[in-house]
């Protein structure tokens, strides 16, 4: 018999769609409701997240009065959101919400922070060992009332209902792609201060080189378009109609687009860890010029080849030069660190009764 859940919990995006992947996910895994706060997004999440009871409000329209008085749990995926609203329902509602933060993807950003750059959280969930260890290193994890394991949910869910999301993915993209050549999947992350992105300095001259054997999927992290939006809008316009090449918007989810790929190309993107379950050849460009693969706490670039921007090699003619001693090499390596960062694949069933009977309404951590 199914357990009955609490429905007076909901899944909050205020945001435009690119952390739909998560979200969205999380409120069909769990069976709750999902507001959004603009059209695009309603559309997109409708048209992906069909098994989601989605409402479009303003953000004006989301005060804390109305949420307190509808909600006793909110799934938020920004973390400000997650500090702040802990400590002002208390405050002007007299009452303690549960505040659920949901990190929108697993990378090997953050080790530069420290315990005094961190403020106190309600409840953080956490994919995997690779997660909570480094909320601990950074000292975090003192600061987070509870945290709750959840496992690769995104893969489970994706695994339930692939069928669905593999037509998706082969109608909007990998249709308008010759399919006798292979689909190299670009995903170069924002431009910080700890991990710079590799897409101003090689996404021009990647795809000038590409050769005839190779697609190239490009997705890009929503953030380059914030910092550098005319930039950013001039090399995706000036390469829009390249024959082999197609930047992916609006489809949030990622593991169609990566089980339908040959290989991934990035940098410190937190998709490459997504890619691991898949275990096919990954290749890094480093823009930081640090020795990535012996630094402590970082582990995605030892998974796959460095890309070297020194002897101009072609990248394409690198790639299928090494691609099966990339597959074989790196296999092993991939397969622990995969491990490593999500655990064991968790049915949906056990992940929500994860967040819920054994997390939140247990009171106490989970793992």
């Amino acid at each position: 018999m199914k357990k009955t859940l609490p429905h007076r919990a909901v899944a909050l995006h205020p945001r435009p769609s690119n952390v739909l992947d998560h979200l969205g996910v999380l409120a069909a895994i769990l069976e709750i409701p999902l507001i959004v706060s603009d059209d695009k997004t309603l559309e997109i999440a409708s048209s992906f997240y069909p098994q989601v009871k989605t409402t479009l409000m303003e953000e004006r329209e989301l005060s804390l009065e109305y949420l307190a008085s509808n909600f006793d749990i909110l799934f938020v995926s920004s973390k400000l959101w997650a500090i702040e609203l802990v400590q002002l329902f208390p405050l002007f509602c007299q009452k303690k919400m549960r505040i659920v933060y949901c990190p929108h993807g697993n990378s090997d950003k953050g080790h530069t922070l420290t315990k005094e750059l961190h403020n106190p959280e309600d409840i953080s969930l956490v994919y995997g060992d690779h997660m909570l260890d480094l909320l601990k290193d950074t000292g975090m994890f003192d600061k987070i009332h509870q945290t709750i394991a959840t496992g690769n949910y995104r893969y489970s869910f994706f695994v339930e209902h692939q069928k669905f999301y593999q037509e998706l993915a082969h109608s909007r993209i990998f249709s308008k792609l010759d399919k006798r050549k292979k689909t190299i999947f670009y995903a170069p992350t924002w431009d910080c201060q700890e991990n710079p992105s590799s897409f101003f300095n090689e996404c021009a001259s990647l795809i000038d080189q590409i050769t005839q054997p190779f697609n190239l999927l490009i997705k890009l992290h929503p953030y380059l378009y914030e910092q550098h939006p005319a930039k950013t809008i001039l090399i995706c316009e000036k390469y829009k109609d390249h024959p082999q090449v197609l930047f992916l918007e609006d489809f949030p989810p990622i593991y169609p687009l990566l089980s339908m790929s040959d290989a991934y190309l990035g940098d410190f993107s937190s998709i490459g860890y997504d890619f691991l379950r898949f275990n096919k050849p990954m290749y890094f460009f480093n823009p930081a010029k640090t020795d990535l693969k012996n630094d402590r706490g970082r582990f995605l670039h030892r998974c796959g080849m460095e890309i070297s921007t020194k002897g101009k090699e072609n990248v394409f003619d690198f790639i299928a030069r090494t691609f099966e001693e990339n597959q074989s090499q790196f296999y092993q390596i991939r397969k622990e660190i995969d491990s490593y960062a999500f655990g064991k694949e968790k049915n949906l069933s056990d992940v929500r009764d994860d967040i819920f009977l054994n997390g939140i309404f247990a009171g106490k951590e989970s793992s």
